[in-house]
């Protein structure tokens, strides 16, 4: 099973550690809901170092991502970042990423763990006869870690990164942690202010020591998966493998603000037009419980109202939020019953629970400091 180069760490910290994707992590270190509480107040660190990092240089990278991704990279300005998919010629989602643009003609890919090497012979076959384009797997040399929460610019500042205060969501600075050069980005996975950082892989354990030291006394905590899964949830994010699949498009799964069709020819874009074309046959929707009870991934969608006990889908993810004190989930379902306000049910072992579809996301952040 891999490591990331933090595993002395977690296991130092009594974290549970469990296998996701191939790699030995921590689900909680205090518990998933302390952890997530943490982070909603103060803030959490999260090793994300399983992730994949791959860059794309040369003065074939722009046209190059242009063509193997959905959104329009050309927007993109130096130190600037945006989400996207990789997506078959059928559509299909194969990964969802996070597209750096460090420098001029140079990017950085963050994919998904599960998808790392899939997505890697992927770049490598559609690169093949291209302009100059040099595509590097980095992410045994780079770690990845993810400081999250409303005390996150704080400990930044108190590390030593003076810029920190102006940067911009979706913005990324160079800088140096501990001496380390390392890219600071302003994205993250929890719907927090927050930041990510990618560091060379010698150097993450000093510096991920030195911010739990520096962010104690403001409330900072490690934070394992299970937290993490609860606040994207929140958020409405996706999780790939649940919520988007190859067998699943961006039109079908809400992120068809992210399909720039007048940028012109990427992979999937006339699958992508056809099936705007014709309509979609399903939906991802937010829904909420409204009686007491925990949706899960795989549960049954049924309609409701007097349609009441037809399978109409399944939930894709689901749990209980802590914030609302309610179940929440995502998860297909037909486009009569997609917009908000609409009446579903969901079979929790064998108990048919009444939900209504919401608008996304689930928490809604206080507009605390930029």
């Amino acid at each position: 099973m891999n490591r990331t180069p933090l595993f002395a760490e977690h296991s130092a910290l009594g974290a549970k550690l469990v296998d996701f994707a191939g790699w030995e992590m921590p689900i909680q270190y205090t518990g998933v809901v302390d952890e997530y509480h943490a982070v909603r107040a103060a803030a959490g660190l999260f090793d994300v170092s399983h992730m994949g990092r791959i860059t794309v240089t040369g003065s074939g990278a722009l046209p190059f991502l242009q063509c193997v991704t959905v959104n329009n990279v050309a927007k993109l300005s130096p130190l600037e970042s945006h989400y996207s998919m990789v997506c078959n010629e059928r559509g299909g989602i194969m990964d969802d990423v996070f597209l750096y643009h460090p420098a001029p003609q140079d990017y950085l890919l963050c994919v998904n763990a599960s998808n790392r090497e899939k997505i890697l012979a992927w770049l490598r076959k559609q690169s093949a006869g291209t302009p100059p384009v040099t595509i590097v797997d980095r992410s045994a040399e780079l770690a990845q870690l993810a400081l999250q929460g409303p005390a996150s610019r704080s400990i930044l500042a108190r590390m030593g990164v003076a810029a920190i205060a102006s940067l911009q969501p979706r913005h990324c600075l160079k800088g140096t942690l501990l001496g380390a050069p390392s890219l600071i980005t302003r994205t993250g996975y929890t719907g927090e202010l927050g930041y990510e950082l990618y560091v060379p892989a010698d150097r993450a354990s000093r510096i991920w020591t030195e911010l739990l030291d520096q962010g104690r006394a403001a409330g900072l905590k490690p934070v394992g998966l299970g937290a993490r899964d609860l606040l994207r949830l929140e958020m409405a994010y996706l999780l790939y493998g649940n919520d988007i699949t190859e067998e699943t498009t961006p039109l079908e799964s809400g992120a068809d603000w992210l399909v720039a069709f007048h940028k012109g020819q990427f992979i999937g874009r006339e699958a992508l037009l056809s099936q705007q074309e014709r309509g979609l046959m399903r939906r991802l929707v937010a829904f909420e419980l409204l009686q007491k009870a925990v949706p899960r991934h795989g549960f049954k969608i049924l309609a409701g109202g007097q349609s009441g006990g037809v399978v109409i889908g399944e939930v894709t993810s689901g749990n209980l939020s802590p914030l609302l004190q309610k179940g929440i989930g995502l998860g297909y379902v037909p486009p009569t019953v997609a917009a908000p306000g609409s009446s579903i049910a969901i079979d929790i072992r064998g108990r048919v629970v009444p939900a209504v579809v919401v608008k996304p996301p689930f928490y809604k952040r206080a507009q605390r400091a930029g």
